[in-house]
């Protein structure tokens, strides 16, 4: 698996702990699920070695795993390379808790209309532990897009998302993700010490939204803000990202008010159900 500074969907290198002796919990069942958590968009293939030297454990028990997992179609060998990926029955299931899992999935008209107005990719991001999970995505048909694959968890310091997420919690909560997981870099103009990132953060709080250009991808910018359930914690940040270009600050300024106005709405929709 790749560096967490390599890219978002690769927030957290796989918590891969040794198999529980709680005779209320199936060992068998926790090995597998954790062979599955190898599996992600940076590294998609996996031979039985590499996985034995991963979770520590010896060869004929990852091998029995595995063919219990390839039986059931949740891994395929690849004819040609004799490595596991992820099976048809795992697209399945995923794509079923994708459109289960997403508990704002009636807010997909607004993000398109968004997506129009401002001509930019927009995407819906949960609140989800620690990190922002990306269950929505609408993108640019005018520009080439910010690919966020769905399912994505996007690290504290991934852009201006990010900041939003760690302007709604406890500083000394976010300094301890930072002490766990870093601050790692993404572009030139990432924010990789705290000093940098917390000054982002205030910023958040005495706007109600974030600005990120090239923190993430050069030539971009995101603007993010938060979007807050009926128990009025953060529960979503909604995310538009576009192309710097010949933008002014006066029209980034105005881009992140349409943003945070409609965030808004998401807002009190969520109030109304």
């Amino acid at each position: 698996m790749k560096s967490r500074s390599k890219s978002a969907s690769t927030t957290k290198k796989t918590a891969v702990s040794a198999v529980s002796n709680d005779p209320g919990r199936s060992a068998g069942l926790r090995r597998g699920l954790e062979i599955l958590c190898l599996f992600s968009e940076e590294r998609p293939e996996w031979g039985i070695t590499e996985i034995a030297h991963q979770m520590n454990l010896h060869k004929s028990l990852i091998h029995r795993s595995i063919k219990t997992l390839e039986e059931m179609g949740f891994l395929r060998r690849d004819p040609s390379s004799r490595r596991y990926l992820m099976g048809f029955k795992t697209f399945e299931v995923g794509s079923l808790a994708g459109r289960l899992t997403n508990r704002m999935a009636w807010s997909r008209p607004e993000l398109r209309k968004l997506a129009r107005k401002l001509k930019a990719t927009v995407s819906l991001r949960l609140v989800v532990d620690d990190d922002l999970l990306v269950v929505d995505m609408i993108e640019s048909l005018t520009h080439l897009p910010i690919h966020i694959p769905q399912g994505a968890r996007v690290p504290l310091n991934y852009g201006a998302g990010g900041q939003v997420m760690a302007a709604f919690r406890a500083d000394e909560d976010s300094r301890r993700l930072i002490r766990k997981y870093g601050l790692p870099r993404f572009t030139a103009k990432s924010l990789t010490t705290e000093k940098e990132f917390f000054s982002a953060v205030r910023r958040v709080r005495a706007h109600g939204y974030a600005v990120s250009e090239g923190e993430t991808r050069p030539g971009y910018f995101s603007v993010a803000a938060p979007i807050m359930g009926a128990d009025n914690l953060l529960t979503a940040v909604l995310v538009v990202s576009s192309p710097v270009g010949a933008m002014t600050k006066k029209e980034i300024s105005a881009f992140a008010e349409v943003t945070a106005e409609a965030a808004r709405r998401l807002t009190r929709r969520c109030h109304e159900i």
